[in-house]
């Protein structure tokens, strides 16, 4: 990194993408718990029988272990962006 961009550079829409992938982490975190409280708890419970059943059971329990995937992911890269943030601010302070 450049010395002018750290000593100098606006650290904002850094701060705005953490804000923003602090909202879609919340946002996933909801959809997985519906995934998993909803549609895989009343696929578990239900009484289907056949080969559409075993199917279906196995599709929403993929489906709901996505969202738990995606919602992993998204709070890493805001962990990540967060201590990037943090990294560099703390540097601008030993630079000055």
């Amino acid at each position: 990194m450049d010395l002018h961009v750290l000593l100098h550079g606006n650290f904002a829409e850094l701060g705005q993408a953490i804000t923003d992938w602090e909202t879609m982490t919340k946002r996933l975190e909801t959809l997985e718990r519906d995934a998993r409280d909803s549609l895989k708890a009343k696929a578990d419970k239900a009484h289907w029988a056949g080969i559409n059943a075993t199917v279906t059971r196995e599709f929403v329990a993929k489906t709901a272990d996505e969202f738990t995937d995606a919602h992993t992911q998204a709070q890493s890269i805001t962990n990540i962006l967060y201590d990037t943030r943090e990294e560099l601010i703390t540097y601008r302070g030993h630079l000055e």
